[in-house]
């Protein structure tokens, strides 16, 4: 199997799930829960392709063509996962910003 067809390779369908942990945060809308979720569970399933991209390239002795091919993977990925940090940009920040505010004003 060549590079261009394993990558991507992890698929995890946690966008449900992360629907519904992101709907506990207040007033956060079903299409931001949506949004922020295919894109967690976009640059998570990325993070493990570049994981194993990385363990080829210590763990194993590669051809120049073969090298060539994983240092191209290595960056294809990083590029999909800029992608989705334009979605994130900063975003998750104030989701937590919000959780904290939310549970400051419950104890008091």
């Amino acid at each position: 199997m060549s590079l261009e067809e394993r990558y991507p390779f992890t698929h995890r369908d946690g966008l449900g799930k992360l629907r519904d942990v992101l709907g506990r945060v207040p007033g956060l809308s079903l299409r931001d829960r949506e949004d922020l979720g295919r894109a967690i569970n976009n640059m998570a399933d990325k993070a493990c392709d570049l994981d194993d991209i990385f363990r080829q390239l210590v763990d194993h002795d590669h051809g120049p063509e073969q090298l060539a091919d994983l240092l191209a993977a290595f960056e294809a990925t990083t590029e999909q996962i800029r992608g989705d940090s334009d979605t994130i940009n900063g975003r998750l920040y104030d989701l937590a910003d919000r959780l904290r505010a939310a549970v400051k004003n419950v104890r008091t």
